[in-house]
């Protein structure tokens, strides 16, 4: 299974679970990606925070496009201003960390609620459109 997949299989659990990227502290990997522990964090992230679907998703571009398999991912860190993953190296080569800033994700993020456009009711009997925000 290719990066991409393993992490948008991942993120499709935690969702399940009710599980935001505001919640995680890092994620763990053993047992080249066959264990995984989530550590949570005992205070949210900011509302602004990327959604766990764009984060995950950029990592497993990334990891693509570098050619990372699933067995060198050690661990993602979900750290207040970046995204750090870990992987581990190997005899041969020293493990690499990949930081993704939180910063650089803006454009990414979900968008805010629309506004809902009522019908209030003016003076004069006619009628006049208003902004509520959706909650």
């Amino acid at each position: 299974m290719d990066m991409a997949s393993f992490l948008e299989e991942i993120c499709e659990v935690l969702d399940e679970r009710a599980t935001s990227s505001r919640e995680l502290a890092a994620l763990e990997f053993e047992a080249e990606g066959r264990d995984i522990s989530i550590r949570v964090r005992r205070e949210l992230h900011g509302r602004d925070y990327p959604a766990l679907g764009t984060i995950l998703g950029r990592i497993g571009r990334t990891c693509l496009e570098q050619g990372i398999a699933v067995p060198h991912l050690s661990r993602i860190a979900f750290l207040p201003d970046e995204v750090r993953v870990e992987l581990a190296g190997s005899a041969h080569q020293p493990g690499k960390i990949y930081r993704y800033p939180i910063e650089g994700m803006a454009d990414a993020r979900a968008p805010e609620p629309a506004s809902l456009l009522l019908a209030a009711k003016d003076g004069s009997g006619g009628s006049r459109p208003t902004a509520a925000p959706l909650t």
